[in-house]
């Protein structure tokens, strides 16, 4: 039971890390972390909810102690998976998120970086679908001021 659950979210897993770090040797140890918290309190699951999200709540709780240690995070290389943009579109959009607030980061990383539901984010993050919509618009929002308006736009002037 374990060893499949380790295989079938562990590169969803890492993804999450990386995207939240930004360093690719980082994210490996904080997946790795996330997996042994989660085997060393499995019998202390009680099955409620998604296991998914219960891994992605683990590898949060990773991240944000990672910072609380004041590690510097390099922009440094980027997922092998493609989306279409540049890799220097990436590293700037990368730059941008890793500058918003812990809370509004974490939000957006979920919802598209891992592309997760709102009610997914919402109990990650143990709050209402709604504070998870209203993060992830103040993200995009703030992504917006810091790029001139790239962000978080439809049409000019007007705000998702």
């Amino acid at each position: 039971m374990l060893e499949r659950t380790i295989r079938k979210y562990y590169d969803e897993i890492f993804l999450y890390c990386y995207h939240r770090v930004g360093n690719r040797a980082a994210a490996e140890d904080l997946c790795q972390d996330t997996f042994v918290s989660f085997i060393e309190h499995y019998a202390e699951y009680r099955h409620i909810g998604k296991m998914k999200n219960y891994l992605y709540t683990i590898a949060g709780n990773k991240c944000r102690d990672f910072y609380r240690k004041k590690v510097p995070i390099p922009v440094e290389e980027l997922p092998e998976q493609g989306t279409g943009e540049s890799l220097e579109e990436l590293a700037v959009v990368r730059q941008m998120v890793s500058g918003l607030p812990d809370e509004l980061r974490e939000a957006v990383v979920l919802r598209y970086f891992q592309n997760l539901k709102y009610t997914d984010i919402a109990s990650i993050l143990g709050i209402s679908p709604s504070l998870a919509k209203y993060r992830v618009k103040r993200a995009l929002g703030q992504l917006s001021e810091m790029e001139g308006g790239a962000y978080g736009t439809g049409q000019k002037g007007e705000r998702h």
